[in-house]
């Protein structure tokens, strides 16, 4: 089976479960290709993205994001298209049907990025990602099935800030979902999805990839919590509670936050107000190697997460 892998970006260090995916699939036998819109990060990637060597697996649409590059190189790929399978270009440029994506051209972008491509089934990360694929498929009359999985902000902040038909497409087209949780799957139901197509499907960890060793906690307490640095992560919620444990016990708490964002300066500033700064370290990005040996240094490993002043949660 040929699988296509289809992201907003890739590979990202926030998204090493995408990477863990490939590499099971891999293992199992499945052909996968990823085909991304966007270029990922390069550094403090999990070691799986370069042992499966998924940089030759990976496809990058490279629109440019300004206006006069992109038209430039449209005016290549439309004499591609036109040499290759005119009405694709024709469909693609259906301004009435496709409003500011095809003003924008991408939706030329998404005819040539898919064009002969070659799978059984194609994987839509994120919700946003099949809407763009849905488009192509209809543009180039694509036959494979599609399936999509839905992770965060795709299933909560989405439904505040888009309209109501913004899902029609692939509610209609998608075979089937998959959500983090039975909270999330009642989410999409509440918002017209067909529960019948929903799977409650979280991202699986394997175990073998994280030794044991067991912790007998003395004097001092280990804390270890990662994640991006965004409200919905709720780190400012973790800092204001080790604030609250250490007045209440005499035990030496120390905890590391592993991850980089755009709230780093204020959760900096928070750990200072609160005379913080002997008991929390801040470790920017780490691999997810990296982590594990953190993680046997780790009495507790401590998780938060909030709906984010935007509508936004997991």
């Amino acid at each position: 089976m040929k699988i296509a892998f289809i992201t907003e970006a890739f590979p990202l260090v926030s998204q090493t479960f995408i990477i863990n995916q490939v590499a099971d699939l891999k293992d199992r036998g499945v052909d996968v290709q990823v085909f991304s819109f966007k270029k990922g990060d390069n550094e403090n990637l999990a070691e799986n993205f370069r042992k499966y060597r998924m940089g030759d697996l990976t496809h990058y649409m490279g629109m440019p994001k300004g206006k006069l590059s992109r038209f430039v190189r449209f005016a290549a790929i439309a004499f591609r298209l036109m040499k290759k399978k005119p009405i694709v270009l024709f469909r693609s440029l259906n301004f009435k049907r496709y409003g500011r994506n095809a003003l924008s051209l991408r939706t030329v972008y998404l005819a040539d990025f898919f064009m002969d491509r070659n799978f059984d089934l194609a994987h839509c990360h994120f919700g946003p990602v099949a809407n763009d694929f849905v488009l192509a498929k209809e543009i180039l009359g694509l036959k494979q099935k599609f399936i999509t999985t839905f992770y965060g902000y795709d299933a909560s902040r989405v439904f505040k800030i888009e309209s109501k038909k913004y899902y029609d497409r692939i509610k209609k087209e998608c075979s089937l979902f998959f959500a983090m949780s039975h909270d999330m799957k009642n989410r999409l139901i509440q918002n017209g999805f067909d529960g019948g197509k929903i799977r409650v499907h979280p991202p699986g960890v394997d175990i073998g990839n994280y030794k044991y060793l067991e912790r007998k906690p003395g004097e001092n307490i280990n804390l270890l919590s990662v994640g991006r640095l965004v409200e919905k992560k709720g780190m400012d919620d973790l800092l204001r509670a080790i604030n609250v444990v250490r007045q209440k016990t005499d035990k030496t708490i120390r905890c590391t936050i592993v991850g980089d964002g755009p709230l780093k300066n204020e959760l900096l500033k928070l750990r200072n107000l609160l005379d913080l700064n002997d008991i929390v370290g801040f470790r920017g990005y780490m691999s997810m190697e990296e982590i594990n040996d953190l993680l046997l240094g780790t009495h507790i490993y401590v998780q938060p997460s909030k709906t984010d002043s935007r509508g936004n949660m997991e």
